[in-house]
């Protein structure tokens, strides 16, 4: 059972959630009381020294991956040793190594571990430190919306096996010398009956007509086929100008493929993300246009199932134990049956995703990913009365289905929806309901994914610890809120923190500037996880090398308590929590035990020069 501020029970330790004066922390820690800091200066260097030691012996303390550090196995310790040098050849082998950037002027600009995710994403599969993230098991996934979670070709290739798969545009897709429209369109996909093609889009029409009208419809099938005959922009160069960047055949001078333009017009670019004049806003406009053309290739049937299948492999390739995902809920965002006829209530797509996991596991038979739960999800754009019915039918869906359904969520841009206040009645009442019916369904916010300050977007946060939310996902704007932070630190509320997302959608300009490292600075419990990764080109490895890539002494110690974190801050029933995480040591001992062996030799003492001069250190010593 859990304690009356919510924490796990054992196998998890007594870690730094409360509240206490840093003083207090520190004597315990230290197993002793701190000198003061002298009032009129130092005596002497010597002293200052003394002094400064101590000032770093209780920043290290104070560290969120203190508890971790003090517990860890000679396996662990080393094989953080051998991540910190692994750190220091990747700088060499591969950022020094790359060729530099030219930038304004022509200065050129060194290539580094930090930078921009799609400003290194051609570099970080080569680095050594990725490959040792990769390997990691990474205990709980706590942010996925569903359905941006893969890859985009994923789903474009089973798009074009469809026979009623349609295209279509908001303007005609005719090329000028720099095809301008093929840049600028906005596409989208539907699986649609005939009588649906007449009623709903005005019947069919080429995409690459001049007198295309906008949003009628082409059969996937036959744009793609005619796509090479309108479309002659060649490859360019290199990847250095942020367009080509998926890896499909695309050699220098060939002609662009249907894929690779698809797949970029799914994903963000590096100099779209990063443009002059690009802001939040404007990152935001571009990922809602995306979310909408990825929208119909994923909601009918085959596509679903498919989709849910390989997305549970992809747990497994990355080592994930268990994921609580995100889908919509909503009338417009229902499954269609494959010819277009009829959609697939929401109950329905519940049973869907829960026979997949079923059948997967029959194959998979828990090896890796050990558990899966769904997170409600509905848009915060709604109008009260229409959450007041989502909220009610996720009730009953944690009636019929106790324990898939992990809690409930409002998602879409945070600043253009409604904010949680005026949702308060119905999520009061919601509660109530809760209590009556004898289940726990908690609030996993999304709240202060957000630069504002001082306005409703922000205020979100204190809604989301009024209400009691369980997480918050993203809470950017948490560190400038010092009364909300101690109080969520209070009531043991967790950060679902997604760095190559909050980076790419304009919150931070790179890794090292992430609020996270204030939040855990602050002791303020945060997990990792990938938020979109089909938009980014990622998945949850890299979130967790950029992670250590932001913060120079970040340690393996430090990578392990965010990951017991997503264990204890998931919505798991004690006893599955407990089993885990038992699972998840295992597996932790296992991966120290890789390092060891697969990177070892790189330490110094491995080598004879260096085993010798470790003898004679330990000898004058």
């Amino acid at each position: 059972m859990a304690d009356d501020r919510g924490r796990s029970p054992a196998p998890f330790g007594d870690q730094y959630d409360l509240v206490e004066p840093l003083d207090q922390v520190l004597t315990k820690r230290l197993k002793t009381s701190p000198s003061a800091l002298p009032a009129n200066g130092f005596e002497s260097e010597d002293a200052y020294r003394k002094m400064r030691r101590q000032i770093n012996d209780c920043e290290d303390a104070l560290a969120f991956d203190f508890d971790c550090k003090g517990r860890a196995s000679p396996e662990e310790r080393r094989a953080n040793d051998i991540l910190q040098l692994v750190k220091q050849l990747d700088a060499r082998d591969v950022y020094d190594a790359a060729k530099p950037r030219k930038g304004y002027g022509g200065q050129e600009h060194p290539r580094f571990c930090g930078d921009h995710y799609l400003s290194n994403a051609d570099l970080i599969g080569q680095t050594q430190v990725y490959e040792i993230a990769h390997a990691m098991p990474k205990g709980c996934h706590l942010h996925i919306h569903f359905n941006a979670n893969l890859l985009p070709d994923v789903l474009i290739n089973i798009g074009k096996t469809m026979p009623r798969m349609f295209i279509s545009s908001d303007i005609p897709l005719v090329g000028d010398r720099n095809s301008y429209n093929f840049d600028r369109c906005k596409l989208q996909f539907n699986i649609l009956s005939e009588a649906r093609v007449q009623s709903v889009h005005g019947g069919r029409q080429s995409l690459f007509s001049p007198d295309y009208q906008p949003r009628r419809v082409m059969l996937f099938s036959e744009f793609c086929e005619e796509f090479p005959g309108h479309y002659r922009k060649a490859c360019p160069d290199g990847a250095d100008d942020g367009v080509m960047s998926d890896g499909v055949a695309c050699q220098k001078g060939s002609p662009v493929t249907v894929d690779s333009w698809l797949y970029n017009k799914v994903v963000f670019q590096e100099a779209e993300a990063h443009n002059l004049l690009q802001t939040a806003d404007g990152a935001w406009e571009q990922f809602n246009g995306r979310t909408q053309l990825m929208k119909g290739l994923f909601n009918y049937e085959t596509a679903y199932k498919e989709y849910t299948r390989l997305c549970l492999l992809e747990f497994v390739n990355d080592n994930i134990q268990y994921a609580e995902i995100r889908p919509n809920f909503m009338a417009t965002n229902q499954v269609w049956k494959d010819d277009g006829s009829s959609q697939i209530d929401n109950k329905g797509t519940i049973q869907l995703i829960i026979d997949q996991y079923n059948e997967f596991q029959l194959t998979h038979k828990r090896a890796t990913l050990k558990g899966l739960k769904i997170i409600y999800c509905t848009p915060r754009s709604f109008e009260p009365d229409k959450v007041e019915k989502s909220l009610d039918e996720c009730l009953q869906f944690k009636l019929d289905y106790p324990g898939w359904i992990a809690g409930f969520d409002l998602v879409g841009e945070e600043s253009k929806g409604r904010p949680l206040k005026d949702f308060i009645p119905q999520f009061l009442t919601f509660r109530k309901k809760c209590k009556a019916a004898k289940v726990d369904i908690p609030f996993l916010f999304h709240c202060g994914e957000t630069l504002d300050i001082g306005s409703s977007t922000d205020g979100n946060l204190v809604d989301a610890l009024l209400l009691g939310s369980k997480r918050i996902g993203h809470g950017f704007a948490l560190a400038r809120h010092p009364y909300i932070m101690e109080q969520m630190k209070k009531r043991n509320i967790c950060v679902e923190v997604c760095p190559i997302s909050n980076e790419i959608l304009g919150l931070t300009p790179r890794m090292n500037g992430h609020t996270m490292y204030s939040l855990l600075a602050n002791n303020v419990h945060c997990t990792i996880s990938t938020d979109n990764g089909t938009l980014f080109r990622s998945r949850l490895s890299h979130d967790f090398y950029q992670t250590m890539a932001g913060k120079a002494d970040m340690t393996l110690h430090g990578w392990r308590q965010l990951i017991e974190w997503s264990i204890e801050h998931s919505c798991m029933e004690p006893e599955q929590r407990a089993e885990i995480y038992r699972d998840w040591v295992l597996m932790w001992d296992d991966f120290c035990r890789w390092i060891n062996r697969k990177y070892g030799h790189l330490l110094p003492s491995q080598t004879p020069r260096g085993q010798k001069a470790v003898q004679e250190r330990a000898s004058s010593s």
